[in-house]
This record gives structure tokens, C-alpha cells and sequence, in this order.
């Protein structure tokens, strides 16, 4: 009895030799906590504890309301639970998957300049959208990027000073003019605009206040990346008898994500729900350098089940994979089959028994089936919408097997978009390179793409949709899209990563601090592509890590 006293004096007294008032009901909690250590190890313990405590009070209370500094019962639990789980138990809650058809809307009030999260319970959307909402469509995509380019220093007015003279003289800035003041005007100017085909094999200019025919012979290209219909570029030129002859044209100036959060704020890009204020975007911030090594992702694009060789492979690839912990997180992306799912009634049966197999598979691994995540991308030619974006899940009538086997197994949209800690992951699988490259008005900027290496024009549509701000900068006609939905295909803000599946050789691409990857199709040579989102970590400094793997 008299230990126990002892013991309990002892505590209480460490709590008050760290400032810190504690509860009754906290005090007996952390006797029961010490019972469980070794006489060696309880006395290290309590200091690591009371360490985590301290630091979590001063890091989110005022110090000098000391009411606030009372360790409480549920505070004590928490700090004891979060100090026992591994790395694996964070890389779980880590993970966080976003349907296309629940994701909220960026909208910009391009009148008052604002921001504002649009959640689906806050407005009606259809897949059935009227006229209204196409054009909607297209001025809210307008509207993002001339906001972000307005905000860069080339466009950027210089401030006057009382004497007269403009701050900065020494950096010119340019003024964007709008189309309808084009009339009567007569030099070069710097326009903002959307390309469209009002005529066939005429093109015109067209933003939110008129339009004008254009005139691309003699138009040079100053960026990378594929210049097509429904592109929003930045044009200089002239008019000249009522058309405006373009001298150079580019994509859009690019953002970085940390640019652009720091520009709309943190409530209204938080489309996880999962950060709330900024403290807690920090303490994510310091389990993801902390854990998040543990996690990686085990990419394979154009998975087809109905290869039996594709399953030689895969059971090699688990082999390789079933005693790692923790285990790294598979994504699977269609298409599901070689070959596209027919009307007749044996098509359906096929998917089926497809997916029969591929869980009779996972099910030979145990350890596989009961913990790992799969997570299965629809591709084009996948049981669904046909070729119209964003796609929902592939139907469970087909997935049923893999549903009941393996119970961390998730069907998601086409794209698809992750949080792992505090980064963004954007998953698509399209055969984006060859619409891009037969769409193109114009050769990209360093020459003809012909003659170059296979991957210069994989490279050229990354770089096309991260400047775009988009998945799918097509004409409707090439690349149909979901009106509504469309806020689901944009990269604006720019994601941490963007994996497109594309059929094309794969490829990797660091672009205005976002990995771009294209895995490559699997059945062609059986490669994938193993991405680190935390690589490796130099202080505050996180870096992502891709590997290209080959199964031989």
C-alpha cells in the first residue's frame, strides 16, 4: 500500500515538475499504463508520454490560461494510443479515396474575386446536365486560369508611388486585353482565351466577353505540350483586317500547389473534409515525415484478366509482395479485358468469371486477402458509360467475388483522387497521348514530335493537362464529359502526383513540383510502376520516390 502511495506521489510529481495539473481519473490512467512496463523501461516511458502531452498542450492551447494545461483522462488515452501504433496503423488512416461523383466543386466568383467550396448537398447535379451548365462549364475554367495568371508577376500591375513612378520599373509587366477591345486597336496585344471552331477548319479566340477569328500560319510555340481545340492559351499578336494574326501562343503560366493554396485558402481546398484548421494540417504534416515511408503503391495499368499470362505474372508479383509489412497498396487499372465487354449474353458471364479468378488468386495469400488494398480504376472499355468522363465504379454485379474475399478491395471512379497524410493523388486511366497528339493544331514547341523518342509525346501531354488545369482538354466531340462533373477532371489546385494510365511507354515527369507518371500497359511488357509519395525526408523536405518494375 504504501508503494503504491509512493508510486502515485512520484507521478503527480513529474506532472507538476512539467507545469501540468492533472486530473484524478488521468493519474490512475497512467498508473494502469506504467503497471503494464518493466521496473527498467516505466520511468522512460512516463518521460516520453508526459513529453507528447506537453508538446500537444502548448502547441494548441493559449499558455496562459492554465485551466487549459489539466491533462485529462481522454487527452492521456489519445497520446498513449496514437504512441503505440506502428507504422502501418498511421499509413492506414493515412489513406483517404475521393469519388469523382462526390468530390466538391472549386467555384470562382470572378465578379467578387472569391472562392467557395461547393459540397453535392449544396447544389443539384446531374448527369444530365442542361445547355446552361455547358457553358458554365467552360467560363469556370476560364475563370480559374485567368485568375492564376493574373496573380503572376508578368501580369501583375506595379504599385505607384507618391511621386508618380511605378514601384519595379526595371520588370515590365504586361496588360491582358479582353477581345471585345481588340476593335479599333492596333499593335500587339497579349489576349487570354479559350480555342474553338465556330466554322469548320476556322478557328477563333473566345473569352468571356466576345470572340475573334485567328490566324495560326505563322504563330510560334513557346511552351511544351499539345496545343488542341478547347485549349485555353496565352495569344500575342495583332489585328489585321479584322483577324487577329497571332505571333506567339503558349500554355497558360503553370501554378504550384503551395502557390495556389496559399491564394484560395485552406477551408476552401480541403475537399477531403480532413483538415480543418492549420494545426491540424501541421500535425498531419509531421506524421506523414514521421510514417510516411511505410506506404507505397504498386501501379499497373491496362490489367487484363482475361490474359492468361497476366496471371503468371500477377502471382509472381504477390510472391514478391505477401511478406512485406506493411504492405504496400496495389491499384489496378482497367481495362479489365483485351477486348470490349459485348452485349451478348456471354460478355457479362466473362467479366464475372474474370473476376472470379483474380480473387480465387488474391485468396491463395492470406495475409494479401485479409490486409491488403486493392484498389480497381474502370478504363475506357469497362463495364459502365462508355467513353464519357468521369466514369463511375465498375457495377458490382461483376466485382461481387472480389467484394466478398477480400474485404479492403475498393471500386472507385474514373479519376480517381487520393489523400495519403497531406499530399493529393489524382488516378485516371485514358488513352490520352494519341487524342492529344491527332487533335494538335500545331507542332509543340521544340519541333516535330515525329521524329522524336517515344517518350517526348508522353511528356507533352503531362505537360498539356498540368498547365490546363485539366484532365481532358479535348474537344466534346473526342473526349465527351459529364457537364456537371466537370470540376471532377480539373488539376487546380495541381495534385502532389497524377498517375495516368495511358497504353503509350511509360514515363515519369516532374512538373512544377507534381509527379506526373504514366505506368505503361502491363500486357505489353509487363511492366508497373512502384510510387513513394515520401521517399525520403531531409528535414522539412519531403521527396517521392518512382520506380519502373518489370515482372520477367
Amino acid at each position: 500500500m504504501n508503494s503504491q502511495y509512493q508510486n502515485r506521489r512520484r507521478v503527480a510529481r513529474a506532472f507538476k515538475m512539467r507545469g501540468l495539473a492533472v486530473q484524478a481519473s488521468a493519474l490512475d490512467a497512467m498508473l494502469n499504463v506504467l503497471k503494464r512496463e518493466s521496473p527498467h523501461t516505466a520511468q522512460e516511458t512516463l518521460h516520453m508520454i508526459l513529453d507528447e502531452i506537453k508538446e500537444r498542450m502548448m502547441s494548441s492551447s493559449n499558455t496562459s490560461q492554465l485551466s487549459q494545461l489539466v491533462v485529462t483522462k481522454r487527452l492521456l488515452s489519445d497520446v498513449v494510443a496514437d504512441m503505440s501504433r506502428d507504422g502501418g496503423d498511421f499509413t492506414d488512416e493515412a489513406v483517404q479515396l475521393l469519388d469523382a461523383f462526390q468530390m466538391p466543386r472549386l467555384a470562382y466568383d470572378s465578379m467578387r474575386k472569391q472562392f467557395t467550396l461547393m459540397t453535392d448537398s449544396s447544389e443539384e447535379r446531374s448527369l444530365f446536365a442542361e445547355a446552361p451548365h455547358k457553358a458554365d462549364m467552360y467560363a469556370q475554367r476560364y475563370g480559374l486560369i485567368q485568375q492564376r495568371i493574373l496573380r503572376q508577376d508578368l501580369f501583375r500591375p506595379r504599385l505607384v508611388t507618391a511621386d508618380g513612378r511605378r514601384s519595379d520599373e526595371s520588370n515590365a509587366t504586361h496588360v491582358l486585353t479582353p477581345v471585345e477591345s481588340l476593335l479599333g486597336q492596333s499593335g500587339l496585344k497579349f489576349l487570354l482565351g479559350m480555342i474553338v471552331q465556330v466554322e469548320e477548319g476556322r478557328y477563333y479566340l473566345e473569352d468571356t466577353t466576345a470572340q475573334v477569328p485567328m490566324d495560326l500560319t505563322g504563330a510560334e510555340i513557346l511552351t511544351d505540350g499539345f496545343i488542341t481545340e478547347n485549349c485555353i492559351v496565352l495569344v500575342e499578336g495583332e489585328m489585321v483586317d479584322g483577324i487577329f494574326q497571332v505571333v506567339r501562343m503558349g500554355h497558360p503560366i503553370i501554378e504550384t500547389r503551395q502557390d495556389a493554396l496559399d491564394a484560395i485558402g485552406l477551408q476552401n481546398t480541403d475537399i477531403f473534409n480532413s483538415m480543418s484548421s492549420l494545426a491540424e494540417q501541421e500535425k498531419m504534416r509531421e506524421q506523414e515525415i514521421r510514417h510516411g515511408q511505410d506506404g507505397e503503391f504498386v501501379i499497373l495499368s491496362d490489367l487484363h484478366l482475361d490474359n492468361p499470362v497476366v496471371f503468371e505474372k500477377l502471382e509472381k508479383m504477390f510472391d514478391a509482395y505477401q511478406d512485406l509489412t506493411p504492405l504496400p497498396i496495389f491499384v489496378f487499372m482497367g481495362n479489365f479485358s483485351s477486348k470490349p465487354l459485348t452485349s451478348a449474353r456471354e460478355g457479362p458471364k466473362m467479366m464475372v468469371s474474370y473476376f472470379e479468378e483474380l480473387a480465387n488468386l488474391i485468396g491463395q495469400y492470406p495475409k494479401l486477402a485479409k490486409e491488403g488494398r486493392f484498389i480497381f480504376v474502370p478504363g475506357p472499355n469497362d463495364p459502365g458509360m462508355g467513353s464519357v468522363l468521369p466514369r463511375p465504379p465498375i457495377p458490382a454485379f461483376f466485382t461481387g467475388a472480389i467484394r466478398s474475399k477480400v474485404p479492403h478491395a475498393n471500386f472507385v471512379s474514373n479519376p480517381c483522387r487520393m489523400r495519403y497524410f497531406s499530399q493529393e493523388i489524382v488516378f485516371c486511366r485514358q488513352d490520352i497521348v494519341n487524342k492529344l497528339r491527332r487533335n494538335a493544331l500545331i507542332s509543340p514547341s521544340n519541333g516535330d514530335i515525329d521524329k522524336e523518342d517515344e517518350q517526348r509525346p508522353v511528356q507533352h501531354a503531362l505537360k498539356s493537362m498540368l498547365d490546363q488545369g485539366h484532365l481532358s482538354p479535348l474537344p466534346q466531340s473526342f473526349s465527351p464529359i459529364c457537364w456537371q462533373y466537370d470540376h471532377a477532371l480539373r488539376l487546380y489546385p495541381l495534385p502532389n502526383a497524377l498517375i495516368v494510365g495511358d497504353r503509350v511507354k511509360q514515363c515519369y515527369e516532374s512538373y512544377a513540383e507534381c509527379d506526373a507518371v504514366n505506368p505503361g500497359s502491363f500486357p505489353s511488357d509487363f511492366s508497373f510502376v512502384v510510387y513513394r509519395p515520401v521517399g525520403e525526408c531531409n528535414g522539412d523536405e519531403i521527396k517521392s520516390d518512382v520506380e519502373f518494375s518489370q515482372i520477367g
